[in-house]
């Protein structure tokens, strides 16, 4: 997998967790740790946006337990997403396996 379709991967599923939830944010406790520091990544290239403090108490009180941690696509993340499905599958080089 390309570095470009495990960014377009983790933003997808950052998507569908947030859509699920109702409020946009993927939560610490929706089973995305090993992906957590691929979205800390994403953050530094303004494709996510982590919650702080603010966001994190509102959240709790929301869910009735703590947030430690939350994350949701920025306007750039979505728009990332709306890019990486309309452009064009590149054909496999030599030596390269196609899409399965």
């Amino acid at each position: 997998m390309r570095n470009w379709e495990k960014t377009l991967s983790v933003l997808e599923a950052l998507r569908e967790r947030g859509q699920a939830a109702g409020h946009s944010w993927t939560l610490d406790t929706e089973r995305f740790p090993p992906r957590q520091l691929q979205v800390n990544a994403l953050e530094n290239q303004g494709l996510v946006e982590l919650a702080d403090r603010e966001d994190r108490a509102e959240l709790s009180a929301l869910e009735c337990w703590p947030v430690r941690w939350a994350a949701r696509l920025t306007p750039h993340g979505y728009d990332t997403i709306t890019y990486g499905r309309s452009r064009p599958r590149a054909e496999p080089s030599p030596g390269e396996e196609g899409p399965r």
